[in-house]
């Protein structure tokens, strides 16, 4: 009977396969995150095939071709997580295609390494591209754009792509490589996939309300030079400004662009022109802009009720410190803090 070696990797790929399992579970209910479950059950996949392979039960390789699925993955996640849903089924295949052809080669192990690493690059930067487009699209079309921002996701994709380019070297430095480092090399590589998709997992529950749809207006075409246009969206503009004065609207932490219309009887993409050509500003910055002045008012009538920073900044329709202070110090120059302090000097 053959005997089996322990290493501390196994024990490594063995937690992460339990963790994936577990995750996959715990975020199954989530509809907007369904992507990321396949993705956590495929990690555990190669979780296990990694320690079937490592422990000598596998005579033949089946990881290699595993590279070539981490890339689409990510990609097929951030589509869903933004709302996108471009492919049918059978267009998913597709991508799918190059890791099956792959099964075939996988004695080939650093050429499929050297195009997996390179595909999940690939796939990568044009998930970065879609989460920038949406990040962009979600300035023009919510109040709340900030707190919905993925910037997590962004993060969790730089991290991805140095462990792809990392894991790249180790692989192909490994014929000069002393065992005892190449075993420590590998052992730091899972321990790093590891944190990654535990970084995945804490933020999907975390932020869970940023799955739900999220209705986005497209970017607003380029300001007119026409006088009869800019005089049309001055009026536009003058309406749906003196609306969002008069009834305190910039007070809710959720307003939208839809919001707006569904009142006014505009088109969404009307009001966003007229903003965005009147002020210079998108839609999350414009009403931002209302949320600071109003903030301003409250500290330099200094009212009776003595609220606080933070309780005005809520009042007035932030949703968050980090974006309240973020949001008041481009626009007036000052902390917060720094302009209740200079008021009460005046």
């Amino acid at each position: 009977m053959q005997s089996i070696t322990l290493f501390p990797v196994h024990l490594v790929q063995s937690i992460f396969l339990f963790q994936m399992l577990f995750g996959a579970l715990l975020i199954n209910s989530q509809k907007q995150s369904r992507s990321l479950v396949l993705l956590f059950a495929f990690q555990g996949c190669v979780c296990a095939f990694n320690l079937l392979e490592g422990l000598g039960f596998s005579s033949y390789l089946i990881t290699p071709a595993f590279t070539l699925l981490y890339g689409p993955m990510i990609y097929f996640f951030t589509l869903s997580i933004t709302g996108k849903q471009p492919f049918k089924t059978s267009h998913y295949a597709v991508h799918l295609i190059p890791a099956a052809i792959s099964l075939a080669f996988t004695h080939y192990t650093q050429a499929i390494i050297l195009l997996g690493s390179l595909s999940q690059l690939g796939y990568f930067y044009f998930a970065y591209g879609i989460l920038k487009r949406y990040h962009k699209q979600l300035m023009h079309a919510r109040s709340d754009a900030e707190s919905l921002k993925l910037k997590w996701l962004i993060k969790a994709l730089f991290i991805f792509a140095i462990i792809v380019v990392f894991d790249l070297l180790r692989m192909n430095v490994q014929p000069i490589t002393p065992l005892d480092i190449k075993m420590h090399w590998y052992l730091l590589n899972e321990i790093l996939l590891l944190l990654m998709f535990s970084f995945l997992l804490f933020h999907t529950i975390k932020n869970s309300f940023q799955f739900e749809p999220v209705t986005l207006s497209e970017e607003p075409e380029a300001e007119q030079t026409d006088s009869a246009d800019e005089q049309l969206a001055q009026q536009i503009f003058s309406t749906i400004d003196n609306l969002i004065i008069n009834e305190s609207l910039y007070r809710q932490p959720r307003l939208s662009l839809n919001d707006l219309a569904n009142q006014t009887g505009l088109g969404s993409k009307e009001i966003s022109w007229a903003i965005n050509s009147t002020t210079g500003n998108n839609f999350c910055e414009y009403i931002n802009q209302h949320r600071v002045n109003d903030v301003k008012r409250e500290i330099e009538q200094d009212s009776p009720q003595k609220l606080s920073l933070i309780e005005l900044a809520f009042q007035a329709g932030f949703n968050s410190k980090s974006t309240f202070n973020a949001v008041f110090k481009k626009e007036t120059g000052l902390t917060p803090s720094q302009f209740k302090k200079q008021t009460q000097k005046n």
